[in-house]
Parts: C-alpha cells; sequence; structure tokens
C-alpha cells in the first residue's frame, strides 16, 4: 500500500520488523538488537589475549540473526510499499543493493588487512562502520513511524 503524496503510510507488520532489527529498542523496550550485539561480541571475541572461538562462532550466530532480519524486513517495506506491477523490479533493486551492502565492509576489511592493519584492528573498525550504519538506519526509521494513536482508558 502506497501512500499518496501529504500522508503517512500505514504501519504494517513487515515495517515493525523492519524497525526491531535496524533499531534499539523492540517492542517491548528492552534491547534488542542481535547485530549489534554479534558485533560487539565479535570485537571482544578477537581481542582477548587469547581468541576465544565459542564467542566468535556466538558472535556470527547473532550477526547472521540480526542480517537475516533487517533482510527480511526491508523486503517487507519495499513489497509493501510497492504496486504489484513493479514488485519484481524493486525486489531485483533490493537485492542488488543489499549485495553491494554486504560486499562493501568485506572488501574494505581485506583491503585494510593488505595495507598492514592487524586482524583485530581490522574487526574493531569493520564494527564500528556497521554498528554505525545500523544506528543510523534505525533512526531513519524511527523518525518514520507513525505516531500511535492514545488509546481509551
Amino acid at each position: 500500500m502506497t501512500a499518496t503524496k501529504g500522508e503517512q503510510p500505514e504501519s504494517s507488520p513487515a515495517k515493525a520488523a523492519a524497525i526491531r532489527a535496524f533499531c534499539c529498542y523492540g517492542g517491548d523496550g528492552f534491547l534488542d538488537h542481535q547485530l549489534l550485539v554479534g558485533l560487539v561480541l565479535l570485537v571482544t571475541a578477537v581481542r582477548l589475549s587469547t581468541p576465544s572461538l565459542a564467542l566468535f562462532l556466538i558472535s556470527g550466530a547473532l550477526i547472521g540473526a540480526g542480517a537475516g532480519a533487517v533482510f527480511k524486513g526491508t523486503t517487507g517495506l519495499v513489497l509493501d510499499g510497492t504496486a504489484p506491477e513493479n514488485r519484481v523490479a524493486m525486489t531485483a533493486e533490493l537485492l542488488i543493493a543489499l549485495f553491494v551492502g554486504l560486499s562493501v565492509p568485506v572488501v574494505g576489511a581485506g583491503v585494510a588487512l593488505d595495507q598492514g592493519a592487524s586482524a583485530p584492528n581490522t574487526v574493531l573498525g569493520f564494527a564500528i562502520l556497521v554498528g554505525l550504519g545500523v544506528a543510523a538506519a534505525g533512526w531513519g526509521l524511527l523518525g518514520r513511524r507513525p505516531k500511535s494513536s492514545p488509546q481509551a482508558a
């Protein structure tokens, strides 16, 4: 469903999922971002005096779950806001954007390692940049979230 000019778009389960995936707070008010928690655990795992494989694997699972939630939420947002005849084209554009978004940080990490950065410092820089991107996207989505209507007592 698309909004006409000057109207607020309707809220949908997909938009709510995207907001939960990107943002700091879930619907229940608790911190709810596997992606950012996973990034913190990843940095911790590689910066310990003896790196932790278990913590590294747990962080990978959390990052993967967070990325999956982001993918699901953004796909729903795109499909909800697109006319049926344009959904295939929009899905293709979304996938291109997602693949570029997934590859740029990895290529950047490879370039940093090639230039002589240590693995722990590369992981730290990677986590900071991805975390800032997630936080910025979350604030952008929060700014577009429709105001909730007051409930009758």
